[in-house]
């Protein structure tokens, strides 16, 4: 059969539809290269997220490598704060299928929209384990690439559960250098999402390496303090623009209550010499000393030097 008559009998995923023993029961989401199902297992009857690679990517050879990489990249890490990957199947199409575990909850990204800025002493309890995944991911010559609030899930613990709050999961490898594969993306091609790129990302260095990594994390953190991301821009030449003219916000003008370590720690991680920027190990010894001192002190409160709008949308946080 030619190509032509394959790709014109591909169709979108409907409810109902099989993907080996996992039936599709509705769609949890879309990303920039595939659907996310809720699926169900034909004889246990559990439920599993099933990420389908979108319509004409999967006659890519490039998107269907990278989309295969993406599920080594989270297996390979096996940690429990990298959403789980179970299989790649195929549809009956062709068209590759990845199945993973399934979480209820939230991104930090819909947290930041309905919640706006973080207390200090909650967002570090969130990002040491981020950090912690992170550095399984380095430690496997992996580099995420696309980290990002929309790629941390804030999970729902299972019924029971010892441990309070959200289970944090790092999502979607699918942009990841992976030191063993290292040519999947054409030298030269920019990739991933340029507010939380590192300047060398944006320039399309072909080298990156893991302070890329550390970048995209200080812009997180900036951003979940701070309600609002340190670089505003139109396009990518103005996000390039602005970050070699460094033309960011002091934190500390925008959170005093934040303390100056932690505010340095943040900048530094936004160096645009690479060179400068801490090592992921020293940020994350950072926030854990941090949260160790705040759980051996009383339930924080909210400082009155804080600026009037910050502290109503703090205090508005469901």
């Amino acid at each position: 059969m030619t190509e032509r008559v394959v790709s014109l009998l591909r169709v979108a995923p409907t409810v109902g539809q099989w993907v080996g023993r996992f039936r599709l029961q509705r769609e949890l989401g879309q990303g920039g290269m595939a659907d996310v199902w809720l699926a169900m297992h034909a004889v246990t009857n559990k439920l599993v997220a099933v990420k389908i690679l979108r319509g004409h990517l999967a006659r890519d050879p490039e998107s269907r490598t990278r989309f295969v990489q993406e599920a080594c990249a989270a297996a390979t890490v096996r940690h429990v704060n990298v959403v789980d990957v179970h299989d790649v199947l195929e549809l009956e199409d062709g068209t590759p299928a990845m199945v993973m575990e399934y979480l209820e909850g939230e991104t930090l990204e819909k947290r930041l929209e309905h919640q706006g800025a973080f207390f200090l002493h909650d967002l570090v309890a969130m990002m040491v384990p981020v950090c912690s995944a992170l550095a399984a991911a380095h430690a496997a010559g992996i580099v995420h690439r696309d980290l990002k609030p929309a790629n941390i899930f804030l999970a729902r613990r299972p019924p029971g559960s010892d441990s309070a709050g959200p289970l944090l999961k790092v999502l979607d490898f699918g942009l990841a250098k992976v030191a063993a594969n290292p040519r999947v993306t054409k030298p030269g091609r920019v990739m991933g999402t340029p507010s939380y790129m590192a300047p060398e990302q944006i320039a399309g260095d072909a080298e990156l390496d893991v302070r890329a990594d550390v970048w995209s994390l200080g812009i997180i953190l900036y951003e979940c303090l701070a309600a609002k991301r340190p670089y505003d821009a139109m396009n990518v030449a103005d996000m390039l623009a602005a970050i070699m003219r460094n033309a960011i916000a002091p934190l500390g003008q925008i959170r005093p209550d934040v303390p100056p370590n932690i505010i340095a720690l943040i900048h530094s991680m936004l160096s645009v010499d690479r060179n400068e920027r801490p090592a992921l190990r020293t940020v994350q010894d950072a926030l854990n000393a941090h949260r160790v001192a705040s759980s051996s002190t009383a339930e924080a409160t909210i400082p009155s030097v804080l600026p009037p709008a910050l502290m109503e949308r703090l205090l508005s946080r469901k």
